[in-house]
């Protein structure tokens, strides 16, 4: 059986540390790898960033072993989150095998009791504030709550809720039972379990790059000193733009070590272009699915065509409609609204995309920004 490289993780607890050692020496003794703070990687030199080191141990893991007791751990406050909740994270973000197990009692209440009372926090939160709240909104809402055990911090409530979206499955701990790890483990190695690393090469042509940027910069000081007429065909127009911007995934960050996908857009499926005359918005072309109408009043604050024409005179900024689960990315330049249309796959909903809507925002925008601002340039030197 190949040897597996897994990560054993947990809080600084004592009633952890005996179980951390057991299934550190029984992983060893079936011939694999297991990486663990106390034994084989820390600490390290003054000069080496820890929290980073950890998260490069996970990222070359096969295996993410997580143990959760009553203790959160080291708060990270930039990050917004613990040092072992950005592991775990990092570990689901890369695909590893996650393996979660919980103090059983602590499991029992959260399920039995405190997850409902975030699900009915978290709606209340997004419907009055229309935003997704922190950890630190969830957090505050179970210290106010005297039905909410003291000896456990409220940061492994939510750190147990995450999981939980994420559909990673709890198992029982019993901090007082041996387990038979070596069974349990084995059995779980025989099975298929290890996943292998796989790595990526990236080749850049350095002259090629220089060639490309060089060509960028005329353009730019070039086409601020031409007079535009206008467009020969609109729908020409629009729809090379729209057969060049591709979907992708959209991450969101937690401070500037961990980054995890949390959901991805496809291709631009159709595209529409407004001009403003007196006192609407105005089609000048549409390609693909778009059913946009012929004209928007500027006061119709239902569009999202007025709602970004009403920014200054140069703004972007991405929408959602949940009804037809589509991402609407609206560019103004001038008197012209182009508004780009991305489907979103099937896990968004409008609660996930206030919770994520900055890195939605990130996602869209930064995708293809030389060509943004390229078409900003041509549609802000038309004359008509």
């Amino acid at each position: 059986m190949a040897r597996t490289k897994v990560f054993i993780s947990s809080v600084n607890e004592d009633g952890l540390k005996p179980l951390r050692l057991i299934a550190y020496r029984e992983l060893a003794s079936l011939g694999h790898d297991p990486l663990m703070w106390e034994e084989n990687l820390g600490p390290w030199p003054a000069n080496i960033d820890p929290i980073a080191k950890c998260l490069e141990a996970v990222a070359e893991s096969d295996i993410y072993l997580l143990f959760l007791g009553s203790k959160a751990g080291t708060y990270h406050d930039s990050s917004g989150i613990t040092i072992t909740h950005m592991e775990f994270i990092k570990a689901h973000d890369q695909g590893k095998l996650i393996l979660v197990f919980a103090d059983t009692e602590i499991k029992s209440f959260f399920f039995g009791k405190l997850k409902p009372l975030i699900d009915q926090f978290i709606e209340q939160y997004v419907n009055n504030k229309e935003q997704f709240p922190s950890p630190i909104h969830i957090m505050d809402s179970l210290k106010d709550n005297h039905t909410v055990p003291p000896n456990v911090d409220p940061y492994v409530w939510y750190f147990l809720y995450d999981i939980t979206l994420r559909k990673i499955y709890i198992d029982d701990l019993s901090l007082g039972v041996p387990i038979d790890w070596k069974a349990y483990l084995s059995d779980l190695l025989r099975r298929g379990a290890l996943l292998l690393p796989l790595e990526q090469s990236i080749e850049q042509n350095s002259s090629r790059l220089d060639q490309f940027d060089e060509a960028v910069e005329l353009l730019y000081r070039l086409i601020p000193q031409m007079q535009i007429s206008g467009l020969r065909e609109a729908s020409d127009f629009l729809e090379a733009i729209q057969s060049r911007m591709c979907g992708g995934r959209i991450e969101h960050r937690y401070g500037s070590y961990v980054a995890e996908t949390i959901g991805f857009y496809g291709d631009c499926c159709a595209a529409t272009l407004y001009r403003q005359e007196e006192e609407c918005l105005r089609l000048v072309g549409k390609v693909g699915e778009a059913t946009g109408t012929s004209s928007y009043k500027l006061n119709d604050h239902s569009s999202y065509n007025v709602l970004t024409y009403h920014m200054e005179d140069y703004g972007e900024q991405i929408f959602f409609k949940a009804a037809k689960n589509m991402f609407y990315y609206c560019i103004r330049t001038g008197k012209f609204v182009l508004t780009l249309h991305f489907p979103a796959d099937p896990n968004w909903d409008y609660k996930k995309f206030i919770h994520y809507k900055e890195a939605a925002n990130d996602a869209i925008i930064s995708k293809n920004p030389l060509m943004i601002e390229f078409i900003k340039l041509i549609l802000g030197g038309m004359q008509s």
